[in-house]
């Protein structure tokens, strides 16, 4: 039998401490490494995508984790620097400050957010963005038929001038052969509706559909209460299994307030 007396036990002891300690140095400096080449990535793609030519920013790297710092004279350069970030990590925290280079009141920014959405080509009769602002900070709240349309919608919001955030709150309808049938169907009847058909005409279509599992949300503005009620009746003679008339009508937009972001903590 082979015996050990105690100075060979604390020498092995020690042996093995100072081997963790080796190895935990050596894991700390690989990880260095590791987020010095994030951080490097990173900064090329800024670069790549001009946004320093409208932002200063630093990049910190930490556990794989990106923070992105510094201040911003456009909104867009802002997410443009996120978006960057995102190819080369998926845990990005912007700390951008958007500071721009005009001051602008809340009205004529929401005017401008308003203008782009009806703007975009893709902005259809089964989607519907509401915008908020206050103290320059865009809410943007409602519902899209493809998911590009959000990211698209959001990168056009954030070119509108004086723009010091962006809150977005949009969500995307599920994808469903039913959902896409009840679509059709709703469009048909409320348009082609002789009551209707006048709107259908418009550039931008007042009265708009979003179908979500069957369940209709109708949203817009009409000129009267009876054609108010006619939507929601019409909507109710369909496939849906629910329906949630929330169009108004003209006269309450125009005595409407602007609707407020809210309250940031």
């Amino acid at each position: 039998m082979t015996s050990f007396d105690g100075g060979g036990r604390s020498a092995a002891v020690r042996g093995r401490v100072a081997l963790a300690v080796v190895c935990m140095l050596l894991g700390s400096a690989t990880a260095r490494a590791d987020d010095a080449a994030i951080a490097h990535k990173v900064e090329e793609r800024l670069a790549k995508a001009k946004v320093y030519q409208a932002a200063d920013v630093r990049v910190t790297v930490k556990a794989g984790a990106v923070t992105l710092e510094g201040s911003a004279s456009r909104m867009d350069a802002a997410l443009a620097a996120e978006r960057a970030a995102r190819k080369e990590s998926k845990l990005v925290t912007n700390r951008i400050q958007v500071v721009p280079e005009v001051e602008r009141k809340d009205a004529e920014i929401r005017k401008d957010v308003e203008s782009q959405i009806l703007r975009y080509p893709w902005y259809t009769v089964y989607d519907s963005i509401a915008a908020g602002v206050e103290d320059g900070v865009v809410t943007l709240s409602g519902s899209v038929n493809q998911p590009w349309r959000k990211a698209e919608i959001e990168e056009r919001v954030a070119r509108v001038g004086g723009v010091k955030g962006l809150v977005s709150r949009i969500e995307v309808q599920p994808v469903s052969p039913f959902d896409d049938q009840l679509r059709r169907q709703l469009v048909r009847r409320i348009y082609g509706d002789e009551r209707f058909v006048q709107y259908a005409s418009w550039a931008h279509p007042p009265i708009r559909i979003i179908v979500d599992q069957g369940r209709v949300t109708l949203t817009g503005f009409v000129g009267s209460a009876l054609e108010q009620q006619l939507l929601g009746h019409i909507a109710r003679g369909t496939l849906a299994f629910a329906v949630d008339n929330q169009v108004r009508l003209e006269s309450e937009r125009k005595a409407e307030p602007t609707p407020k972001a809210p309250v940031r903590s």
